[in-house]
C-alpha cells in the first residue's frame, strides 16, 4: 500500500473523494526578526495535516526573511528560511509574522515591498504583530483586523484609521490573526473554505484540539474566569468599566449598572474583589497606562488623558504607587 493509500485508510478518505477546490494553495510565510514561533508552527500544521488527509499536494509554503539569512524567533531560536523577500508568484498567499520587536520596527524598505504585492493583487495577511507591518503600509486603512489584545490600545493610538477587533481572528481580503495557537484557527478556516468543513474538523481532531474556534470567538477569558466569580451585577460592571476608561464612570454611574446603591456595590466587590470600585477602576485605567507606556510613542501627558485623568501630577502619583516608578521612568527603561 502506497503512503498516500495508507493515508486515506487511516482517515477514510475515499481515494474518489470530490473535494469542493482541486487547486494547489501555496502560502509564503515572511518571518520578520524575533517573530513568534508558536504563531508559524499553528499556521503550517493544519497545511501539513490537509496534504496528508487529502492525500495530495493540495497545499504547499515557504520560508522568506527580508535578506534571506536565517530568522530569529522570540523564543531565542534560528528558523532556516528559503530566500529573501521577493515578488510573489501568481496565486501565492503572503502572510507576515511578527513578534513583540515588531511592533517599534517601521522598515520603509518592508512597507514599499508589501505596498508592491498587494497592488499586483496579492492577498496578504498576518499572524502575531505582523499587523503592525500592514499598517505602517497603509494596507489596513479602513479594514478591520484582529489585533493582540495586549496591543490594542496602542495600536489604536498609532493607527486611528484601522478598525480593530477583538475577534480571534479575521478573514476576508486582510486575514488577521493576532498570533499563537489562534493562528491555526484562522488556517483551519480558510483550508474549511476551499475543501468544506469535514476536513477542517479532522484536521482539528489530529491537533487534538477541542473544535475550530469561529472568527466572532473573543481573545480573552471572560470576566467570570478571570476574576473567578459569576455574579452577573459584578460581570455588568466589570464590562462596563473596560469600556470605559478614558471617560471613566462615576460611583453614583457605577452603582447604577449595577442596579444598586453605591454602598450595596461597595459591598459587592469588597466580597467578590476585596476592594472598592473606584481602587478596582483605577486599577484598570494604570494598567492601560502601563501598556501605552511600552506600546506607544504618546506623552505621558497623552497617556495621561487616554486613561481618563485630568492632570499630569495626578496620574504620575498614582502610577507611581502602582509601579514604584514614574511613567518617564518605566519608559526610559524599557526603550
Amino acid at each position: 500500500m502506497s503512503h498516500q493509500s495508507a493515508i486515506r485508510a487511516l482517515h477514510k478518505v475515499p481515494a474518489t473523494a470530490t473535494v469542493p477546490n482541486q487547486a494547489k494553495s501555496s502560502f509564503v510565510f515572511l518571518l520578520l526578526d524575533g517573530f513568534t514561533h508558536i504563531a508559524l508552527a499553528s499556521a503550517i500544521e493544519p497545511l501539513r495535516l490537509a496534504r496528508d488527509i487529502l492525500g495530495r499536494d493540495a497545499y504547499s509554503w515557504r520560508l522568506v526573511s527580508l535578506t534571506g539569512a536565517p530568522a530569529n524567533c522570540s523564543n531565542g531560536m534560528t528558523v532556516l528560511v528559503d530566500g529573501g523577500f521577493a515578488q510573489l508568484a501568481r496565486g501565492e498567499t503572503l502572510i507576515v509574522v511578527g513578534g513583540p520587536d515588531t511592533r517599534r520596527q517601521n522598515d520603509a524598505r518592508l512597507s514599499a515591498q508589501l505596498r508592491r504585492e498587494a497592488a499586483h493583487g496579492v492577498k496578504i495577511g498576518s499572524l502575531c504583530m505582523g499587523v503592525y507591518a500592514l499598517a505602517r503600509a497603509g494596507l489596513l486603512d479602513g479594514e478591520e483586523c484582529a489585533v493582540h489584545w495586549d496591543a490594542i490600545e496602542g495600536f489604536g493610538e498609532e493607527f486611528p484609521e484601522v478598525r480593530i477587533s477583538r475577534n480571534a481572528f479575521l478573514l476576508g481580503r486582510r486575514p488577521t490573526a493576532p498570533g499563537g495557537a489562534v493562528a491555526a484557527d484562522m488556517m483551519m478556516h480558510l483550508i474549511a473554505e476551499a475543501h468544506g468543513t469535514e476536513l477542517a474538523t479532522r484536521i482539528a481532531d489530529q491537533m487534538v484540539c477541542n473544535g475550530v474556534r469561529s472568527p466572532k470567538s473573543q481573545q480573552k477569558v471572560s470576566v467570570q474566569s478571570r476574576y473567578g466569580m459569576r455574579n452577573p451585577r459584578l460581570v455588568k460592571v466589570l464590562n462596563c468599566m473596560e469600556e470605559n476608561l478614558e471617560t471613566p464612570l462615576t460611583a453614583q454611574e457605577i452603582a447604577d449598572i449595577a442596579a444598586m446603591s453605591v454602598r450595596q456595590t461597595e459591598r459587592l466587590f469588597a466580597r467578590y474583589l476585596n476592594t472598592t470600585p473606584m481602587n478596582f477602576y483605577m486599577q484598570m485605567r494604570l494598567e492601560k497606562a502601563h501598556s501605552l507606556l511600552l506600546q506607544t510613542e504618546l506623552s505621558v501627558t497623552e497617556i495621561a488623558v487616554a486613561c481618563g485623568y485630568k492632570s499630569t501630577s495626578h496620574f504620575t502619583k498614582n502610577f507611581r504607587a502602582a509601579y514604584d516608578v514614574t511613567p518617564k521612568k518605566m519608559r526610559a527603561v524599557s526603550a
